[in-house]
């Protein structure tokens, strides 16, 4: 659950050296796997949500922000032993002042484990492609993933991972993979670059290592305001797209709706490169709008057409 408290600051506060902000409105979010969810929906997808919340507050926020974006929550375990994912910003002028992070990041344990990939299993035959939307939060148990990997061997589906632990997907025989720049040298053990040209070339040489340490046949590495650059086995130079420079700030879920356009559009049957344009799209129009947010199918229309005029 991504939380967003509004408000002003106009003083300061007399214990400490530290602003004191007026909340004046509140805005509950999906946000992490539950906001991949909803950018799916958004962009035309039906959408079958398995995930793992707890019976508290925050996990009834949040079952009632996806219901509001018109995604099916029966999928979602709720487990009374957990506290669910939630992530506070305080916001005073468009400016975030802190962020408070809480919940249940321990694996998934006994009934909930199995419950898990109990209906993993169902679901899996009923869905043409599957994206996993992993945070290292607990929820994708050895167990699940060894579910996940039985599955896919028997009925393969097209999979693209977005997680912060791709080499655990070795042996799932994934379509694409997704990761940022830093994730990306920590996959490939690579030193950062702080220079613009300096990061691309680099990417553009290493890149295309993630691809064998994952088994994928599609990697996707997002550089932020320089785009992306999208490696196939077919091919034998990566793909580049570009992104409008945006604030930090605003980028906020932005890779959760690149993931959520690739896999659509791949799933839909799009080569790789109007995969990779449709999902740097989507991103870049995220990223113009405030908060944690969704693409929809309108917008990326809108976007394309008023680009070809």
């Amino acid at each position: 659950l991504d939380s967003y408290l509004h408000g002003i600051s106009e003083r300061l506060c007399q214990e400490a050296p530290v602003p004191i902000v007026d909340i004046r409105e509140s805005i509950y979010q999906p946000g992490g796997a539950a906001n991949t969810a909803v950018n799916l929906q958004s962009l035309g997808a039906q959408v079958a949500f398995l995930s793992v919340v707890g019976e508290d507050e925050a996990g009834s926020k949040l079952l009632q922000a996806l219901a509001d974006h018109g995604v099916p929550t029966e999928h979602i375990l709720r487990v009374p032993e957990r506290t669910t994912l939630a992530k506070q910003r305080i916001v005073a002028a468009s400016q975030v002042v802190v962020r408070f992070d809480q919940g249940s990041t321990s694996p998934v344990e006994g009934a909930a484990e199995v419950q898990l990939a109990a209906r993993l299993k169902d679901l899996f035959r009923e869905c043409e492609a599957v994206v996993i939307s992993d945070y290292n939060y607990g929820i994708l148990t050895p167990r699940v993933l060894e579910t996940l990997e039985e599955l896919q061997r028997q009925d393969p589906r097209l999979i693209v991972v977005d997680s912060k632990r791709l080499p655990v997907y070795r042996n799932l025989n994934v379509t694409a993979i997704k990761s940022n720049y830093e994730e990306t040298l920590q996959l490939l053990g690579l030193e950062k670059v702080s220079e613009d040209v300096g990061r691309i070339e680099q990417i553009t040489r290493q890149g295309w290592r993630a691809m064998d340490l994952v088994g994928a046949q599609i990697a996707a590495i997002t550089l932020d305001h320089h785009g992306a650059l999208v490696f196939h086995r077919e091919d034998e130079m990566p793909y580049r797209t570009y992104a409008k420079p945006e604030p930090n700030s605003k980028a906020a879920g932005a890779g959760d709706t690149f993931v959520s356009a690739l896999a659509v559009s791949l799933a839909a049957g799009a080569h790789v490169e109007h995969a990779a344009e449709i999902a740097s799209a989507a991103a870049s129009i995220v990223v113009a709008k405030s908060g944690t947010a969704a693409c929809s199918e309108e917008e990326l229309k809108e976007h394309f057409t008023t680009r070809e005029k």
